[in-house]
């Protein structure tokens, strides 16, 4: 299923991309394609930044979660300061978008991360009862 949600979105991701790219050329930038190039631009921008959080703090789910929201919140704010999507008076916004896109993928992400683990885990499991049942029966033989 992850890797047909992931297709998916992959997919819808380059129709739009090349849909807005033909729709550019035929009529210019419009104010809906200058936003979805805005989004794909703060959806880079977040991804870059979330990787280097993993890479650069080793820290336990729930911590690393928080740390990435808090992140992501202020990139939000800054990002949206630069091309115009909020004032200084409704900057708190930021926070409610980043809440209703965060909440969803992250929970995408754990339930993925932990079915991940449990497929991990149950094969370090069959391989450990080959092993002990290779080893039993090549001793009494």
């Amino acid at each position: 299923m992850k890797k047909i949600i992931k297709d998916t979105l992959l997919l819808a991701s380059l129709m739009i991309l090349v849909v807005f790219g033909v729709s550019i050329l035929w009529a210019g930038v419009t104010q809906e394609i200058a936003l979805v190039c805005k989004l794909f631009g703060l959806a880079f921008i977040v991804v870059v930044a979330n990787h280097g959080l993993d890479i650069i703090f080793l820290l336990p789910m729930r911590q690393s979660y928080i740390l990435k929201y808090a992140l992501v919140t202020c990139l939000v704010i800054a990002y949206g300061f630069v091309v115009g999507w909020f004032y200084p008076s409704n900057w708190w916004m930021a926070a409610i978008y980043t809440a209703l896109v965060f909440i969803p993928a992250y929970f995408l992400d754990l339930v993925s991360v932990r079915r991940d683990v449990s497929y991990i885990n149950r094969k370090i499991q069959e391989r450990l009862g080959k092993l002990k049942h290779s080893e039993t029966r090549g001793f009494y033989e």
